[in-house]
């Protein structure tokens, strides 16, 4: 299997374990994952995340296993120089964070970055969030990214598709209501029988594995999966193929 969305670093808030790249591997590989795209979570609170992202490329690179995804901050002036370094790091994809970097996708900023980013052959990771806001530290206010923006945005852009992470069950059956043009990790979609729950809204074609590891149990994220009640097709979708055509791994 490949996973969407994992991570390396610590949350500041919670507890998580100090794996350096190959222990992370390895324990993807204890529950079935073979490969992760993974950032790096000290980006996401530092003042400039490219530290961060160059810290991540330097992890990875002797764990074939974990394929980097650096966190972006659009917010500061220098994005484009964030950007052009990550795509001669050799990274497939980039991911964005617009609630914890404070600015919405109605930025300009956001326009000027996917003209940008259609010049490059990356792809694009939105993400949500990276906790249940319900065991939110009570000093940290961001919340999740509101769906009516990603509405907007899509819409705005039909040419592009993301990847969304982060997003819980009723976002994201909304946002399917609207939209086509994106794909979304399970990571944070709850309910009984979870997938056949959102095929009829949203295909497997569209769907992929993501354990959001260390901040959600990696465990409980592929047995989701795995004893989902739905086709081997289409498990076979959502655990491999689906990550292997749209990071062209």
């Amino acid at each position: 299997m490949i996973d969407a969305n994992a991570h390396l670093g610590s949350w500041p808030f919670t507890f998580t374990p100090a794996r350096t790249a190959a222990q992370l591997a390895r324990h993807l590989a204890d529950h079935g994952i073979a490969r992760a795209l993974v950032s790096h979570l000290d980006a996401v609170f530092q003042p400039e995340p490219m530290p961060s992202n160059r810290k991540l490329f330097a992890a990875v690179k002797r764990t074939p296993q974990l394929i980097p995804v650096p966190i972006l901050n659009l917010r500061l002036a220098n994005w484009r120089e964030q950007l052009a370094e990550c795509q001669a790091a050799g990274a497939c994809a980039v991911k964005l964070t617009p609630n914890f970097h404070n600015y919405t996708l109605a930025a300009p900023l956001v326009a000027d970055f996917v003209a940008a980013l259609a010049k490059t052959k990356l792809k694009l990771v939105i993400n949500l969030r990276f906790e249940d806001e319900r065991h939110r530290y009570f000093g940290l206010k961001v919340v999740g990214l509101p769906v009516a923006d990603l509405q907007v945005l899509l819409k705005k852009n039909p040419q592009i598709h993301p990847l969304i992470t982060g997003i819980y069950r009723p976002e994201l059956k909304e946002l399917a209501k609207t939209a086509k043009n994106f794909s979304a990790d399970i990571s944070f979609c709850e309910w009984h029988n979870t997938i056949a729950d959102l095929l009829p809204t949203i295909p497997a074609n569209r769907l992929m594995l993501g354990t959001c590891t260390p901040m959600l149990s990696t465990r409980g994220e592929v047995d989701k999966l795995r004893l989902a009640h739905i086709p081997a097709k289409a498990k076979a979708l959502i655990g491999t193929s689906n990550a292997t055509r749209f990071f062209k791994l």
